[in-house]
């Protein structure tokens, strides 16, 4: 192991360091360097080379190519411009991290040979494409492609990308996702929050059998493709919109629309049973939430504020491990229904509307409730039978 961590005056190494043939871990985060010899290609038995932050290295040698043992390539924050083809031929490279590089504008088609890759980080460069070769990672778990202002679009081929397991795309500004992503059978974590200029969801979304958590909170999406209620084993799903947002309004309800603008989520929401968190904030709801939302039965924490629904299931007690129920700012909200008794925090605040509320003295475990600026309200049933913890 050799750390030439943090040398601030470190501005070359000499050619003899190819003669370190027993190094297996190589790190110059933060030193000066400005250039590697080609000799780096001789160190054959190499595990671990870390060149993060080093801002003044703007070329990889191809030599890097000969590093036949290397598993670890981190580039980070360097100012690369470049990978180099040879990289494809790192058949044992588990890991490549090129986040941060601001000056990488492209990927080699040569990265198909990275056979063994596990974990792929590409945040904040200015790739401008990702070629369709990438599919050909049949290893990755992981792919992180997080503020990435110049790329629009992923490659049809990522459907291919049989292992992956996590896709991270904040603040992409991708306007649609491939059809092809319906294909990743074992994809459990889908990140899309902040992507603005993303509107729909492809009808082979419900085909993520495996997918857990879907964070999508701040994109253009205003409705769900009718193939959502397919993702059994979905546990958290979080899409609220800033509240003063413009956005269309939907429904939940399975009655005809009424206007060309209205929206409805699918009617097979309803069986996400497994679902644990569903935050939708500010998506313009409206109408009536439908009974068979109590099919929710293993939620945790249900927002629901700053939507324009007049009427919540006429009874949520099935909702039996529920702990928080947020609606503010549901200024249509007419009736709170029966809860159920696992409730731990109730927030109706600027419920404007509403007038009646079922009795709450089930409720034995509140510790927060809050009816700020109901000023229809003119009664709080059961009430005086809680101990508020």
């Amino acid at each position: 192991m050799l750390s030439l961590n943090y040398c601030k005056s470190l501005k070359g190494l000499p050619e003899s360091i190819g003669n370190l043939s027993s190094l297996r871990e190589f790190s110059l985060l933060g030193s000066a360097l400005e250039e590697l010899p080609d000799s780096i290609g001789f160190l054959g038995n190499l595990e671990t080379l870390n060149l993060m932050w080093c801002e003044s290295l703007i070329v990889i040698p191809d030599s890097i190519g000969n590093l036949k043992s290397l598993s670890k390539l981190l580039l980070n924050g360097s100012s690369i411009e470049v990978i180099p083809a040879s990289v494809g031929s790192l058949y044992y490279l588990k890991d490549l991290s090129v986040g941060d590089c601001k000056r990488l504008h492209s990927l080699p088609v040569t990265i198909e040979g990275l056979s063994s890759m596990i974990e792929f980080q590409l945040d904040k460069t200015l790739i401008t494409g990702i070629p369709h070769q990438i599919g050909s990672l049949k290893s990755l778990k992981k792919l992180a492609i997080r503020d990435c202002r110049n790329l629009s679009a992923l490659p049809e081929s990522i459907g291919n990308m049989s292992a992956l397991h996590t896709l991270i795309l904040n603040k992409a500004v991708i306007i649609e996702l491939p059809e092809s992503i319906g294909m990743l059978e074992n994809l459990s974590v889908l990140r899309l929050n902040l992507c603005k200029k993303l509107s729909k969801l492809p009808a082979s979304f419900g085909n993520l059998k495996n997918l857990y958590h879907l964070f999508m909170e701040d994109t253009a999406i205003t409705e769900l493709p009718q193939t959502f209620g397919m993702l059994s084993k979905l546990r958290t799903l979080k899409m609220a919109k800033k509240p003063y947002g413009q956005v269309p309004q939907i429904s939940l309800t399975s009655e005809p629309a009424t206007s060309a603008e209205r929206k409805v989520l699918p009617s097979s929401f309803s069986n996400l049973s497994l679902l644990v968190e569903f935050n939708a904030r500010a998506w313009k709801i409206s109408g009536k939430i439908p009974d068979d939302f109590e099919k929710l039965s293993s939620l945790d924490i249900l927002n629901l504020s700053h939507n324009d629904f007049h009427s919540l299931p006429s009874d949520m007690r099935g909702l039996r491990v529920l702990r928080k129920l947020l609606l503010s700012h549901c200024k249509l909200l007419k009736v709170l229904p029966p809860l159920p008794g696992s409730l731990q925090e109730l927030n109706a605040a600027n419920c404007t509307s509403l007038e009646i509320i079922s009795d709450l003295s089930d409720l034995q475990y509140i510790m927060e409730m809050e009816f700020t600026n109901c000023e229809n309200l003119v009664d709080i049933p059961g009430i005086e039978k809680l101990k508020l913890r």
